[in-house]
């Protein structure tokens, strides 16, 4: 199925990159997309194209983080905007009653930066992440940075698999994976280093 539709989307990368490639990842967490063709798989073609010259490597980058992010905000607008009338009219036939919804909720308190930023490095959790954080009513400024920080660590990561292994197509293949698990490490220890200086942070008010 993904190939299917990557097949239909390289033409239109051929021809309207910049805009392909900001529709893909905007559409991506905004409309679900990434169930059916992960934003990452376009990131990196379009570095490949920036590799041979197609496309300005800088400019897929920022576009990449660019188009992520706006659909981020789109996607937590919708589900704090829309998300409990939603499930209070159709959660019981995806049996989500308003028991698993006051979980969610807790969960999010908790955990929701944590979720937001290592999400984004799975392609389920990238597509309803910031909706479900919209819908559990998670401060939309405790949101906005896990985003930010996401959206920037995981567009440049996969932007630089595709323009440094742009010189050989098999390579792009045999590492994606691996640029995916890179970019995971280092969300991984950026969250830790974050959590940590929060921490200090509060000690410091605490005991002055």
């Amino acid at each position: 199925m993904q190939e299917r539709i990557l097949e239909f989307i390289v033409p239109f990368l051929d021809q309207y990159g910049y805009l392909t490639l900001f529709l893909v990842t905007f559409l991506e967490t905004s409309a679900f997309l990434g169930l059916i063709a992960p934003g990452e798989t376009v990131i990196v073609l379009s570095g490949f194209y920036a590799f041979r010259g197609v496309l300005d490597p800088w400019a897929v980058g920022l576009i990449a983080i660019v188009g992520a992010f706006a659909g981020d905000q789109v996607g937590y607008l919708l589900g704090r905007t829309y998300g409990h009338q939603v499930i209070s009219r159709f959660g019981r036939y995806f049996f989500f009653d308003e028991k698993r919804l006051r979980a969610t909720e807790h969960y999010y308190d908790h955990h929701g930066g944590k979720t937001v930023f290592i999400g984004r490095f799975m392609s389920i959790l990238r597509s309803f992440g910031p909706v479900v954080a919209g819908i559990s009513r998670m401060s939309y400024w405790n949101f906005l940075p896990w985003s930010v920080l996401s959206c920037i660590v995981w567009g440049t990561t996969f932007t630089l698999v595709g323009y440094f292994f742009g010189a050989s197509w098999d390579a792009i293949e045999r590492y994606l994976g691996w640029g995916g698990a890179v970019a995971f490490v280092v969300g991984i220890v950026l969250v830790i280093w974050l959590l940590h200086r929060k921490r200090e942070h509060q000690l410091e008010q605490e005991y002055g």
